[in-house]
C-alpha cells in the first residue's frame, strides 16, 4: 500500500509540472503570437485568414517541442475546415488555452465576428503592447532571481581565490 501511494504521489507531481510548465510556455508564447496576429490584421488580412496564417506556418516550421498555444491555433483551423463555426472555435481555443490572457484574445476575435473590425486593429495593438510588457517585467522577475541564486557561487569563488593569494603570502611571511 505504501509504495502505491507512493507512486500515486509521484505521478500527481509529474502530472503537476507538466501543467506548470504548459502554463509557463503559454504565457510566454502570447506576446509573440498576439505581434504576429496584429501584424497580419494590419497588412490587410481577415481574422480568420490571419489566424489560419499563423497555424500553417507554425504546421511548416514545427519545432521539435510542441508549442501548446500553436497546437491549439492548428487545432482550431481544423475545427473551422470540418463545419464548426468561426465564433465556436474561438471560443473553444480560448478554453483550450486555458489562461485569461487567450480568452480575452478569443473574446476580441468572436467580437470582430459580432461587430465587425473596424476596431480590431485598435485594440489587438493596445493588446499586444500590454503583452510585450508583461513580458518584459517577467523577464526582469526571472533576471534577478537568477542573480540572487549566483551569489553562494560566488561567494565560494571569492573565497578560493583569497585563499589563492594569501597560502603563498602567509608561506612566504612565515617561511622566511
Amino acid at each position: 500500500f505504501f509504495a502505491a501511494f507512493v507512486i500515486m504521489l509521484k505521478k500527481a507531481r509529474e502530472t503537476q509540472q507538466e501543467l506548470a510548465k504548459r502554463s509557463e510556455q503559454l504565457l510566454t508564447d502570447y506576446p509573440s503570437l498576439i505581434m504576429k496576429f496584429t501584424l497580419l490584421v494590419q497588412a490587410g488580412m481577415t481574422a480568420r485568414r490571419a489566424f489560419q496564417k499563423i497555424g500553417s506556418d507554425y504546421l511548416k516550421n514545427r519545432p521539435k517541442t510542441e508549442r501548446y498555444a500553436y497546437e491549439a491555433i492548428v487545432i482550431a483551423c481544423h475545427e473551422m475546415e470540418s463545419g464548426i463555426s468561426e465564433m465556436e472555435a474561438y471560443r473553444r481555443f480560448g478554453e483550450r488555452c486555458g489562461h485569461v490572457k487567450y480568452k480575452t484574445f478569443a473574446t476580441l476575435l468572436i467580437q470582430n465576428l459580432q461587430k465587425g473590425s473596424r476596431h480590431l486593429s485598435d485594440l489587438l495593438e493596445k493588446e499586444s503592447v500590454e503583452a510585450w510588457e508583461e513580458r518584459k517585467r517577467k523577464a526582469r522577475v526571472l533576471g534577478e532571481a537568477a542573480a540572487t541564486k549566483l551569489l553562494l557561487p560566488m561567494v565560494l569563488m571569492l573565497l578560493v581565490v583569497m585563499a589563492v593569494i594569501m597560502l603563498p603570502a602567509g608561506l612566504s611571511f612565515y617561511g622566511g
